[in-house]
């Protein structure tokens, strides 16, 4: 399948990447379990925490909602260092 014939799921995901030759990271930021990062070199731009039972698939299409919002109008979302402030606060790890 072309890249023009590919159904536009996850589609501002793929639109940041092709836009900004920024990067895309899922996995652990401790001491948060699993988060959503997109960055352009050292800007982050999104970053998500993944809830309770969610899923990766999930998480990435929240991570798209996200992107599309930065790349409309330029507002990022940052859930990672308020939830690390938090964590830190309360002595939960």
């Amino acid at each position: 399948m072309s890249k023009a014939a590919q159904p536009a799921v996850l589609g501002h995901i793929q639109l940041f990447l092709d836009k900004t030759r920024g990067q895309i990271t899922i996995g652990e930021i401790p001491p948060i379990r699993r988060a959503a990062l997109a960055a352009q070199g050292k800007h982050a731009r999104v970053s998500l925490v993944g809830r309770p039972n969610e899923s990766v698939y999930q998480l990435m299409q929240r991570l798209d909602a996200a992107l599309d919002l930065f790349i409309t109008s330029g507002t990022t979302t940052d859930e990672v260092l308020p939830e690390i402030k938090r964590q830190r606060s309360s002595g939960a790890e």
